[in-house]
């Protein structure tokens, strides 16, 4: 395996041997292989061939980061027998979030995991581009959990590095293990749903759109929306309505690492399985859930909508449709009033909740403002 050398004529050259990329094969993935089939090194096949010296950060970013500039010089020196684009993570823009470019972090890319059954039945191993989105914890094909780190070390993966100068990537980096003999992670059957909902995100992801009710609405749209709730229940505890669902026991006690962003990181992908199921739970039986989930948490708009840098309107018009948006000084009633508003609408079968005695009333009786709440 070629090392540590300097033959500054090969940034001139193109490649020699061309593999041809794996179905769903990442760019990462792809670069490795094809260091390899070069007898060299890949830190050393980027800065010889590519003129990249911050190879680290290349091969472990290039999936979404790599610039125009060298993806050309890719394309140029592999005879344009390769997309490059095809094989970034950047095919998610306007599925996952609208615009995926450079310096652009998203919260739905983590790092590498993987299936070992998957790398075990590969006649070439190679890694995959949706085991580095948040939402893939499962192996679909074989309805196990992924690995997000070495089985025995429990270091993250990074394939670029060689364990010893010698291991090539399909054994983790720090101890050498090979990565396609960890055991299969099954799921309970208690908690299988959760490939379930697995399998209608990325059925969302695929179509580019969700049909809420008989609404069509645009994945990366849905999925800013989805962020939001998923905080509300991971960040803020917002657990009623969801704490009746099989899948809340393995977030009830996780334990949260301390990261700020991305958000997800801050628990196992087992966790994060389970958490993305419930979100999708609280979206079934659009609106019934989600104003199920509003109301028994007691949440304003406010909590719905603060820190969202835009506010869809299909999400604004069904949140103002549960739990109106109003100023939070707005006119007062009397206790009598008040008294009168619930018993009108228990004589027209109507929910005695804030947001009806809001819009009867004209007050805002989610506001800790005006002191209403005490009323009912």
């Amino acid at each position: 395996m070629i090392k540590k050398v300097n033959f500054s004529r090969l940034k001139h050259e193109n490649f020699s041997i061309i593999p041809i990329p794996l179905e769903d094969e990442i760019l990462s993935s792809w670069i490795v292989r094809t260091a390899y089939a070069h007898k060299t090194h890949p830190h050393t096949f980027t800065n010889q061939y590519l003129n990249y010296r911050p190879h680290a950060f290349f091969l472990t970013e290039s999936d979404i980061t790599l610039d125009e500039n060298m993806i050309k010089t890719i394309e140029d020196k592999s005879l344009h027998k390769i997309d490059v684009h095809s094989l970034m993570l950047k095919t998610y823009s306007g599925f996952l979030q609208e615009n995926i470019y450079e310096n652009n972090p998203t919260i739905f890319f983590t790092h590498q995991k993987y299936c070992p059954l998957c790398l075990r039945e590969d006649t070439i191993p190679y890694f995959r581009k949706k085991w580095r989105v948040v939402f893939y914890n499962i192996c679909h094909k074989h309805q196990c959990r992924l690995y997000e780190h070495c089985p025995t070390c429990k270091n993250e993966l990074d394939i670029s590095k060689m364990y010893d100068n010698k291991l090539l990537y399909t054994h983790c980096h720090h101890c050498g293990f090979e990565l396609k003999k960890g055991r299969k992670l099954p799921i309970h059957k208690k908690y299988i749903s959760s490939l379930d909902y697995q399998n209608k995100i990325f059925k969302i992801i695929q179509d580019g759109y969700i049909l809420l009710g008989k609404t069509p609405i645009y994945s990366f749209l849905f999925f800013e929306v989805f962020s939001k709730l998923s905080k509300l229940i991971l960040l803020n505890a917002k657990h009623q309505f969801i704490n009746k669902h099989p899948l809340f026991l393995l977030i009830k006690d996780v334990k949260q690492q301390k990261v700020n962003h991305p958000i997800f990181k801050k628990i196992d992908a087992k966790a994060q399985s389970a958490l993305f199921g419930l979100t999708m739970y609280i979206f079934e039986d659009f609106p019934h859930n989600l104003k199920s989930y509003v109301l028994t948490n007691k949440l304003t708009y406010h909590d719905l909508t603060t820190k969202m840098p835009y506010v869809p309107f299909w999400y604004e018009k069904a949140v103002n449709g549960i739990t109106p948006r109003y100023l939070p000084h707005s006119m007062t009633v009397t206790k009598e009033e008040v008294a009168h508003a619930m018993r009108y609408l228990r004589s027209i079968n109507k929910d005695i909740n804030k947001a009806n005695l809001t819009k009867l009333l004209g007050c805002n009786f989610s506001s800790n403002d005006n002191n209403l709440q005490s009323y009912i």
